[in-house]
């Protein structure tokens, strides 16, 4: 059976040269994940510890559990925000999956500002409009997420229309059409069969 033509290339074969700069320049982006996700660790244990102190005289010293609910759901959500942002920094998936998960943090921390928003004492006015300017960044990162998800799922669907399957299910790796042939496995097969 013939082998199907490679699609052309627009970028040219790198040089040896270019080559272990490449390796270079993904060793060091691996390092520097590898740093910032410790730091985030270290943060996100520093905001946990933080949930407790903050909550401890409220508590038990003030008795004023109003207030140690919101100082510690205010701790909680930075807590929340700092373990999605050590998921993002750590994921290694596509931009559409990446840009998800920096919307639930965008979404996440502009929750958390509300409900900071809602806790203070001032005028009434300039917490109502504070808190619809935020209420408005919300649901636009909201609506933003939607967009995202909503094209993801069409292009999951055209995949999955091209490749003859049906509307609900995603296509098999034998269904889908590779630019470079066909997956290993029924390349595996085509070999094998007489």
């Amino acid at each position: 059976m013939s082998r199907p033509q490679e699609e052309p290339t627009l970028r040219a074969q790198p040089t040896p040269l270019e080559e272990r700069l490449n390796g270079l320049f993904e060793r060091a982006e691996s390092l520097l994940t590898a740093v910032v996700s410790l730091m985030l660790i270290g943060f996100v244990l520093v905001a946990l510890v933080a949930v407790v102190v903050e909550v401890k005289d409220p508590l038990l010293v003030d008795h004023d559990f109003t207030g140690a609910t919101l100082r510690g759901i205010d701790a909680a959500f930075l807590a929340i925000i700092l373990l999605e942002l050590l998921h993002t920094t750590l994921s290694r998936g596509p931009i559409s999956q990446q840009l998800q998960e920096f919307l639930v943090i965008g979404i996440t921390a502009a929750i958390r500002h509300g409900l900071g928003i809602a806790a203070t004492r001032g005028d009434a006015r300039d917490i109502v409009t504070n808190l619809a300017i935020n209420s408005l960044g919300a649901l636009v990162l909201v609506a933003a997420l939607w967009l995202v998800r909503h094209q993801v799922r069409a292009d999951r669907y055209q995949v999955a229309s091209a490749a003859g399957s049906p509307p609900g299910e995603a296509p098999s790796a034998r269904d889908v059409r590779h630019p470079t042939g066909p997956p290993p496995d029924v390349a595996h097969e085509q070999k094998s069969r007489p």
